[in-house]
């Protein structure tokens, strides 16, 4: 079965540390597409608890929503 909800959820999340947006998960998956194992940040390796992990997603979820195209207001 293929898991149509990882392309919506695969956002890189901004580090609390270093505010970079690089990240590396390891672990794949779960059924929801969000990370079944660890996240860290590529920059400086800081390892995302999974509830803030979450947070910083939608956060950053937000801040895509918001984005708008070429000539849009």
């Amino acid at each position: 079965m293929t898991n149509t909800n990882a392309p919506k959820n695969l956002l890189p999340v901004t580090c609390p540390v270093c505010g970079e947006s690089q990240n590396t998960m390891v672990g794949g998956f779960d059924a929801n597409g969000l990370p079944a194992g660890t996240i860290n940040c590529m920059v400086c390796r800081h390892e995302f608890q999974p509830d803030a992990y979450i947070r910083a997603l939608e956060l950053r979820r937000q801040e895509f929503a918001r984005l708008t195209g070429p000539g849009e207001i």
